[in-house]
């Protein structure tokens, strides 16, 4: 039985980066970790015993070929068993993508309290650290990075918004927030498109603080 389960990879962010970039911070952690690229197995029977959901994946898939278009891939069972691992103790780690092309108005939003809209091409940004005081962002300072700018809806009356990225064109959007939902805890951070951002000195700090708030230690 795993303490945590860590869906990652689709069409444009490979499996092996996400769960090479994140998984030793998992198991640093002292975590035995159930890695996936399998969507359709996330349930509530996968979740049983676990600790922590960890989620780089969007929400699309191709079923008739990449000429075609995508479909969503999210069950509402699924969407249940996700909003339920929370409100139940259990802690969502939420990654860069994985609020885009999901369902809007059901468990997985309000779960998430966000939604992706857009992102420009791949480019320098800077991270800025809105919030010393939060567990997440202890020991980090701004940063700048070369990843994916993602602009996301978000719930600013139920998160503590903790970073936000800025491009060089002045464009700001959350890259970090965090709360409480029922008995369990979610957050969210922005960067994460390919395995060097991941391995980026600031964004493994914030992933092992994440962990541990998230893990409550």
């Amino acid at each position: 039985m795993a303490d945590a389960v860590f869906l990652g990879g689709d069409r444009y962010h490979k499996a092996e980066e996400a769960h090479a970039g994140i998984g030793p911070v998992l198991e640093n952690a002292g975590l035995k970790v159930h890695y996936t690229s399998d969507f359709a197995s996330l349930d509530a029977d996968l979740f049983e015993g676990a600790k922590l959901l960890v989620i780089l994946r969007d929400g699309m898939e191709w079923p008739n070929g990449h000429d075609a278009d995508p479909e969503r891939w999210m069950q509402p069972h699924q969407e249940e068993a996700i909003e339920q691992f929370v409100l139940s103790g259990g802690s969502f780690l939420v990654m860069h993508n994985s609020a885009w092309n999901y369902p809007w108005d059901g468990g997985y939003r309000r779960t998430v309290a966000g939604y992706f809209q857009f992102h420009p091409p791949y480019m320098h940004f800077d991270v800025h650290i809105t919030d010393k005081d939060h567990p997440i962002t202890r020991g980090v300072e701004d940063y700048e990075i070369e990843d994916e700018q993602h602009f996301i809806w978000f719930d600013n009356d139920r998160v503590d918004l903790f970073a936000t990225s800025q491009g060089k064109d002045g464009r700001e959007s959350a890259s970090g927030y965090s709360y409480e939902y029922g008995k369990g805890r979610v957050a969210y951070l922005a960067n994460g498109h390919r395995l060097v951002v991941l391995q980026h000195p600031s964004v493994q700090k914030l992933l092992t603080n994440a962990v541990n708030w998230l893990l409550r230690k």
